[in-house]
């Protein structure tokens, strides 16, 4: 799988972007109305081909050791 962070998210649409390690900018559509995403928490994924553009799916949060989503600070989104 692969990592990235999100950097943005619309919930009402269920639609936002992800940076990933590569500091590509790839679209992803939540589809679990359970699943809340925020700008800058860490998420893995998959990449696929969905209509005639790659997507992220199967978006997960990356958890930290308490079991809630990891998030980085926003100076380091550029290195991300």
């Amino acid at each position: 799988m692969r990592r990235g962070v999100v950097i943005s998210y619309n919930k009402t649409a269920g639609f936002g972007f992800i940076k990933d390690t590569n500091k590509q900018k790839i679209s992803f559509h939540n589809e679990d109305p359970l699943a809340i995403f925020k700008r800058f928490e860490m998420v893995q994924f998959e990449i696929s081909f969905v209509g005639n553009s790659l997507q992220a799916v199967n978006v997960m949060h990356v958890l930290d050791k308490s079991r809630q989503p990891l998030s980085i600070p926003e100076t380091f989104i550029d290195s991300v």
